[in-house]
C-alpha cells in the first residue's frame, strides 16, 4: 500500500451512502428461469436485510463514496444522502472510539486482520449510539484496497445492559457507592500499600442507629430515602480521596488510606456529629438520625480486609451496646499480641521455606472403589524445618491464613503440582485452595497459562475447594469452577456435607467431584444416621451425574458400607497414608492395608 493510498484510506474509512435500495438493486433482477411472479432476488434479500436490523454498506475507497442497503433512516435516523462519503461518516464517529477503528481498518488492510470493531456513533438526531460493525476490503491486481464492503448493527441496548451490569458487580445500587465486595477489594489494597510503605489507615463500619424505628414508622421507602441521605453526608464530611461503600442494610463501610490515630478518630467525631447535629428532611418530615462507628486501625495485627471487616463489625457492636452515637476502637488483648508475634515468626519460616524450596508434597491414593486401583493422588503439602524435621500442614496453614499468605502458598503449590505433571505424564493430582484463591484472577491466569504451555496436563489435575469456602460466595465460587473447567481441569468440593446449604447449592456449582466430609465415613459400619446420608448423598450425586469420594477410610467395614452404597472412590489410611516418594502408579490393584 502506498503512503498516499494509506494516508486517503485511514482519513475516510466507512461506508458511503447513495440510495438505500443500492446494494440490493445491484443484484440481478430475476434470477435466470425464473417464472413470471416469482419472488427477485432483490426482494428476499431487502425481506432478509429487513428482518435482521442490519444495514450493509459498500464504501469505493478512491471515491469515498458510501452506498447504504437497508433501513437506514430507522438505524441511524439519516436520509438517503445524508451520510454520502467515508470522511462523512467518520466525522459522526465518538472521538474517543475513532483511532480505535481506524486502527482496525488499517490491520485489515495492511495485515489481513478480521475487521469486527465495535464503536459510538452520532445518529440524525443527535443521539449517540453503539454500532458493531464488521466488513472485509477488496483488493485489486496489485494488492491495493479499492472497495470496503460491511454490515452494522445497532447494539446499544446491549452496551446499556453491560454497563449496568458492571456497575451493579461494583456499586450498590441504592447509595451509588461501591458494594461491599468492590470495598473489600479497595480495602485489600489499601492494607498492602500500607504494610508495604509503613503508612496507618483504617476501615470504619458506620451503622445506622435504630433503622427498624424508621422504617415502621414511615415506611421503607423513607428509610432507603434515609440511607442514600446519610450517604450523601458522607461525602460531604470525609476528604475526597477517603473510599465510602456500602455493606448492605444499615452499614456503611469507610477506608480512609494514609490516616494516623489522631485524625482517624477526629474523623469519627466529625462523623458522628455531621449526623446527629442537623436531622434528615425528607417529603417534610424531619427525621433525627444518629449512628455508631466501629474502627480497625491498620497494619497493626490485621493482614487480611475479610479480618478487618470482621473486627470492625466487632468493634461497632461494642459502640452500640455503649449507648450508640459513639465510636468503638478494636484493640487486641496482650495475649492476641503475643500469638500474633508467634504467628509473625510461622509466616517468616514459611516464606523462607518458599525461597529454600523445603515445602514438599506427600501424596496419599485415591483408589477407584470397584476396581480396587490407584485413580489418582492427593497432594498434601508439608514443611521441613531447619534440622529436617518434617511439619505437618497442621502447624503452619492456619498461621498462612491469618497472616494473610494463603494466596501466595496457593499460587505456590499450583506451581509444584504443574511441574510434578510435566516431569510425569503418568501422574493424576488433586491439589487444594483456599476460598479466597477462588476469587483470586491471578492465580487463574497462572493456571490458563499452565494449561496453554502444557495442554496435556490440565485433564490430569483436580481442584479442590472447600465446600465453606464455596457456600462463602455462591455466585463467585460457581464462576470459578466455571474457569477452571473451561481450561479443561476437574474441580472438586471437598469436606462435603460440613456446611448446612449443602444439597440447596450443590446444583448451582458445575463441579465434577464430591468428597464426603471425614466425620460421615468415622465409624460408618456402626452409625445409621450416617450411612442414610450417604445413601441421600448417592441418590443427590447420580442426579446431578457427580463422582463421590470418601475420605477418612480407616477400615475394612467402612469401606465395604460405602462400596454398598455406590461410592465411585476412596481415600484413607485403610489404602494408603501419605507417601513422600512419587508412587505413581496409576491402575495398579491395591491390597487393603
Amino acid at each position: 500500500m502506498t503512503a498516499l493510498r494509506s494516508e486517503q484510506g485511514l482519513s475516510s474509512l466507512t461506508p458511503v451512502t447513495g440510495q438505500a435500495s443500492g446494494l440490493a438493486d445491484s443484484l440481478p433482477t430475476h434470477p435466470d428461469g425464473a417464472a413470471p411472479g416469482t419472488p427477485t432476488a432483490p426482494d428476499w434479500l431487502r425481506n432478509a436485510i429487513r428482518a435482521s436490523g442490519d444495514i450493509l454498506y459498500k464504501w469505493d475507497i478512491l471515491s469515498d463514496r458510501l452506498i447504504w442497503a437497508g433501513e437506514i433512516e430507522e438505524v441511524l435516523g439519516e436520509g438517503e444522502n445524508a451520510i454520502a462519503s467515508g470522511h462523512g461518516f467518520n466525522n459522526r464517529i465518538h472521538p474517543e472510539d475513532l483511532p480505535r477503528r481506524l486502527k482496525a481498518l488499517s490491520d485489515h488492510f495492511s495485515q489481513g486482520d478480521n475487521y469486527d470493531c465495535e464503536y459510538r456513533v452520532r445518529n440524525g438526531q443527535g443521539l449517540v449510539i453503539w454500532v458493531h460493525d464488521r466488513g472485509r476490503v477488496e483488493i485489486d491486481a496489485n494488492g491495493m484496497p479499492v472497495a470496503m464492503s460491511g454490515a452494522m448493527r445497532i447494539i446499544t441496548q446491549r452496551k446499556q445492559n453491560e454497563a449496568r451490569l458492571e456497575r451493579i458487580a461494583n456499586y450498590d445500587e441504592l447509595t451509588g457507592h461501591f458494594n461491599r465486595a468492590r470495598l473489600r477489594d479497595e480495602l485489600e489494597q489499601a492494607i498492602s500499600f500500607s504494610r508495604r510503605f509503613k503508612v496507618e489507615g483504617a476501615f470504619l463500619v458506620i451503622g445506622v442507629d435504630k433503622l427498624a424505628m424508621v422504617n415502621n414508622a414511615y415506611g421503607y421507602e423513607i428509610g432507603d430515602a434515609v440511607l442514600v441521605a446519610i450517604g450523601q453526608r458522607l461525602d460531604r464530611t470525609l476528604r475526597a480521596a477517603d473510599i465510602i461503600g456500602r455493606l448492605g442494610g444499615d452499614r456503611f463501610g469507610v477506608l480512609l488510606s494514609n490516616c494516623p490515630e489522631d485524625c482517624v478518630v477526629n474523623c469519627m467525631d466529625r462523623i458522628i456529629e455531621a449526623m446527629r447535629d442537623q436531622a434528615i428532611e425528607i417529603n417534610g418530615q424531619s427525621i433525627p438520625i444518629t449512628v455508631s462507628v466501629g474502627c480497625v486501625l491498620f497494619p497493626g495485627l490485621v493482614n487480611t480486609a475479610y479480618e478487618v471487616m470482621t473486627k470492625a463489625e466487632s468493634a461497632l457492636t461494642y459502640a452500640k451496646k455503649a449507648g450508640r452515637c459513639c465510636y468503638n476502637v478494636y484493640r487486641p488483648s496482650e495475649q492476641q499480641t503475643l500469638l500474633h508475634r508467634r504467628a509473625m515468626d510461622v509466616g517468616t519460616q514459611v516464606q523462607q521455606a518458599m525461597r529454600d524450596q523445603r515445602l514438599i508434597f506427600t501424596y496419599q491414593p485415591i483408589i477407584h472403589a470397584q476396581s480396587m486401583t490407584v485413580s489418582k493422588y492427593e497432594c498434601l503439602i508439608r514443611m521441613k524445618d531447619l534440622k529436617g524435621d518434617i511439619l505437618p500442614a497442621g502447624a503452619f496453614i492456619p498461621v498462612v491464613e491469618q497472616l494473610g499468605m494463603t494466596r501466595l502458598l496457593d499460587r505456590y503449590v499450583l506451581d509444584m503440582t504443574v511441574a510434578e505433571l510435566r516431569n510425569d505424564p503418568a501422574a493424576v493430582l488433586s491439589l487444594n485452595i483456599s476460598g479466597l484463591t477462588a476469587t483470586d484472577q491471578s492465580w487463574l491466569r497462572a493456571l490458563i497459562a499452565a494449561v496453554k504451555a502444557t495442554p496435556s496436563i490440565a485433564a490430569r489435575l483436580i481442584v479442590e475447594i472447600t465446600e465453606t469456602a464455596a457456600l462463602h460466595d455462591i455466585e463467585e465460587s460457581a464462576r470459578f469452577v466455571n474457569l477452571v473447567r473451561d481450561v479443561g481441569c476437574r474441580v472438586a468440593i471437598d469436606d462435603f456435607g460440613a456446611g448446612f446449604t449443602s444439597f440447596r447449592h450443590l446444583k448451582a456449582l458445575t463441579v465434577d467431584l464430591v468428597k464426603i466430609d471425614g466425620s460421615f465415613v468415622r465409624n460408618l459400619a456402626n452409625n445409621v444416621d450416617q450411612q442414610l446420608f450417604i445413601r441421600n448423598l448417592m441418590g443427590l450425586a447420580g442426579t446431578f451425574g457427580l463422582e463421590t469420594v470418601a475420605e477418612f477410610v480407616e477400615n475394612e467395614a467402612d469401606a465395604q458400607v460405602l462400596i454398598k452404597a455406590g461410592v465411585h472412590y476412596l481415600q484413607g489410611y485403610h489404602y494408603g497414608r501419605p507417601q513422600f516418594d512419587r508412587p505413581w502408579a496409576i491402575g495398579q490393584r491395591i491390597l487393603s492395608t
